[in-house]
């Protein structure tokens, strides 16, 4: 080829800037007449396909092929790696399905980019110090952690010194003292004695300028090593074999370990300070256990003595205590920064059953609780996201409609159980507060942020209108379906007021035939306040609700999950390729690029089933536990119970599904990050709050479906607005703003909104409970 031109995702190059393609196929596209096959074919390099055209002359063709893989962009920005990819990222694009970006299926680690190896190798390495390790990042260690590790080191040393025996480990701990007070750049290694006399000598700070001299490889565990020169193993029994090492089982290792321990908890929980928890980690599972005398520190490791050859194998090496690359690190498949979350569930779970409230309060338990739902939340996501990438789209249907809502479900469930306990109407008004909530999240919040984050990097995204069209209207549904009932209680309700004066007037009169006026006092009317629409009927009893509104809600509840399986099989089944014809075309022409391969699912079935069953176990541990302590943080906190409902017990649900949509929407799919609202507020609306209609037949706990003014009007307005966004296909980050913005709006009317008497959550409320209405004064619980 004398003049080849390689098109790919990130425009055109020239062919000696990338690896030659080492399986070359021939292309599916159509090509015109004047291009014969044998001048395209396809190939594969790096889990990056690429299109080859021998001809310049075609340079048309090859900005024709760059559109059609831009469009492809559009629709997904990953690739079908495997079938099993493939069909988790179609079953992102159908309606009604969770959307998640994480890969199910593991990924070799050789393919990944270098910076990414980088963060799951090991220590023992030397690397190349791009940066300086006096950087401010290592400066906070030390002033965080540096200088009292030094100080623990410092005194456990003196201590051992004292004991004589053990003045091998005195000097140990005085080594490494300074070692921690700074380690950056300096080396801690084991030395090991060889057969035959060995002269080495390695310099940390020249590695890299005279490596190639010292025929040493950058990334060379040993400073040096020979398959001919055998060291001597050393195992943890000889830890055992001299008095020393008990008085430092005594004295030195306890605290040690304690101590990096912590150390090594803090670091990995704040994520980008894992390379600092990886030297505590190596120092409490290995170098404590070692020889004293074999562990050195420094910038160099060396040694010849007296004919003794010895060679000196490093054990750990850094030069940073901060790397910001860390947020990509993965445990078992799940990002690292949602599994480190997986402490508050175990704490909430601990201190809420294990510990009284007077030793750790109700407020702390109860917002230990709400943490723990955000990684459960993420955890069943992961869950069902596997089964469904692994099942037909059947399976991926009912998994989603049952699982996908089970956080919520529960929570509410639960929070209705204990209203319905103890005799008060503030735990129905939080569940309806959570599901408004929930949907304003759906349908404002999450497309917004969306928008933002996409049009700030790309200006203008486009999205698949015909999808959007689908989810638009099974949301007018979904809204007149739910708030129906609360339309027609305010058309023949009878309101409720928290008390009635008589408005008295004074006027006068002059009888006929008399020469004098009289002055009377008579009353002109009624002054209420804090009146709203009640069940109760213009006969002053509940026959409004249980002969009217009781069997719309039922009527309702069958219509609304008929809705939503429609929906299932009109975009998965009967209709798929109308509405997702184009992307499906595409994806499978990338799988059958990448061979259409198959590779182990991060998660089995049978593995994705027990996290679902666990996850169910704990979040309803958590809801219970919200339910207990929410009255005290009501109680302190002042905060009206409306707006806890529409933030904190909603928005904790939502934020894995805000990520998801930040993160498609900074990769130009702005498509998906929109579909995630949409798709959860139409489960909020068609799934949800039919199951918890369910459940109140089942077993009767006082859920009336009947909403707040504001929470009837708040959804309107906000549904009229997304749909206004759909119209053009296209966003950028001025609508994503004003998206967003009136989000914050309607949120600070809820913080600054009046409570009903009823809704309020007090312990002097349930007393109250059961008081009778009177028609002045109706304040029927």
């Amino acid at each position: 080829m004398s003049d080849i031109e390689i098109t790919d995702q990130t425009g055109t190059h020239k062919a000696e800037q990338l690896p030659e393609c080492s399986a070359p196929r021939k292309s599916s596209l159509h090509l015109p007449d004047s291009l014969s096959d044998d001048k395209v074919s396809y190939c594969h390099d790096k889990n990056m396909p690429v299109i080859v055209i021998e001809d310049q002359t075609h340079e048309h063709l090859t900005t024709s092929l760059r559109s059609r893989k831009n469009t492809l962009q559009k629709s997904s920005t990953e690739f079908a790696e495997n079938s099993i990819e493939a069909n988790r990222i179609s079953n992102n694009y159908k309606f009604g399905l969770k959307k998640w970006k994480g890969h199910v299926t593991s990924r070799p680690l050789e393919a990944r980019s270098e910076i990414i190896q980088d963060l799951y190798s090991d220590i023992n390495k030397l690397k190349d110090a791009k940066v300086s390790t006096f950087g401010p990042f290592n400066i906070i260690y030390t002033l965080f952690f540096g200088w009292w590790l030094a100080l623990v080191y410092v005194i456990i040393g003196i201590i051992m010194g004292a004991t004589v025996i053990g003045f091998s480990y005195g000097k140990f701990c005085w080594r490494m003292a300074g070692y921690f007070f700074w380690p950056f750049g300096k080396l801690v290694y084991q030395v090991h004695t060889v057969e035959q006399p060995i002269l080495t000598f390695y310099n940390a700070a020249s590695s890299y300028s005279n490596g190639k001299e010292n025929g040493l490889k950058e990334k060379q565990s040993l400073l040096y090593s020979s398959d001919n020169h055998k060291k001597k193993k050393k195992t943890c029994w000889g830890f055992w074999d001299s008095a020393a090492s008990y008085v430092w089982l005594l004295f030195g290792i306890p605290v040690l370990f304690t101590v990096h321990s912590v150390v090594w908890l803090i670091n990995w929980f704040f994520v980008i300070s894992i390379p600092t928890a990886k030297l505590n980690s190596k120092v409490i599972t290995k170098i404590l256990y070692l020889p004293p005398n074999e562990v050195q520190t420094g910038s160099y490791g060396a040694t010849n003595v007296d004919g003794t050859g010895q060679i000196s194998e490093i054990i750990m090496y850094s030069h940073q205590s901060v790397n910001f690359y860390y947020y990509k690190y993965t445990v078992d498949g799940v990002n690292i920064i949602l599994a480190n979350l997986l402490i508050f569930v175990i704490l909430s779970i601990i201190l809420g059953y294990a510990v009284d409230n007077s030793v750790i309060g109700a407020v702390p338990k109860c917002i230990l609780s709400v943490l723990a739902i955000i990684p459960l939340t993420y955890y069943i996501g992961m869950a069902i996201t596997s089964i469904s990438a692994q099942s037909s789209f059947a399976v991926g249907a009912i998994l989603n409609a049952t699982f996908g809502s089970m956080v919520e479900v529960i929570l509410f469930i639960i929070m209705l159980k204990k209203g319905s306990d103890t005799g008060q109407e503030c735990y129905q008004e939080l569940v309806k507060s959570s599901l408004t909530g929930a949907i304003l999240c759906s349908i404002l919040f999450i497309p917004g942020m969306s928008m933002v984050t996409g049009g700030i990097k790309y200006r203008t995204q486009k999205f698949n209108p015909k999808s959007a069209n689908i989810s638009s209207s099974l949301l007018f549904v979904a809204v007149l379906g739910v708030f129906a009932p609360t339309i027609f209680s305010k058309v023949f309700g009878s309101l409720r007021c928290l008390g009635c004066e008589r408005i008295y007037e004074e006027f006068t009169i002059q009888p006929p035939e008399k020469a004098y006026i009289t002055s009377l006092n008579d009353s002109v009317g009624f002054l209420c306040q804090q009146c709203e629409q009640s069940l109760l009927g213009l006969h002053g009893d509940r026959s409004l609700y249980n002969k009217h509104i009781r069997p719309l809600v039922y009527v309702i509840s069958i219509i609304l999950p008929l809705a939503y399986l429609i929906g299932l099989l009109f975009t998965m089944k009967t209709h798929s390729e109308f509405v997702f014809e184009e992307f499906e075309r595409e994806l499978k022409e990338e799988n059958a690029l990448n061979g259409g391969g198959h590779s182990d699912a991060q998660w089995s079935r049978l593995k994705s089933t027990i996290i679902l069953l666990l996850c169910a176990v704990a979040i309803a541990l958590c809801a219970d536990l919200i339910s207990e302590n929410i009255q005290p943080l009501l109680e302190t906190s002042g905060i009206s119970e409306y707006f806890i409902g529409v933030t904190m017990l909603s928005l904790v649900a939502e934020l894995p599904e805000v990520v998801n949509g930040v993160q498609f929407a900074l990769q130009n799919n702005v498509n998906l990050g929109i579909e995630i609202g949409c798709s959860t507020a139409i489960q909020v609306c068609l799934v949800q709050i039919p199951l918890l209609v369910l459940v109140n037949l089942i077993y009767p706990m006082g859920f009336y479906v009947v909403f707040n003014d504001i929470h009837l009007w708040a959804v309107i307005f906000s549904v009229v607005i997304i749909n206004y966004i759909f119209q053009d296909g296209k966003s950028d980050y001025f609508q994503g703003f004003i998206v967003v913005f009136i989000y914050i709006l309607l949120m600070g009317m809820y913080f600054f909104m009046l409570t009903p008497e009823h809704a309020l959550c007090r312990s002097d409320v349930a007393s109250n409970a059961n008081t009778t209405s009177t028609p002045l004064n109706m304040t029927m619980r």
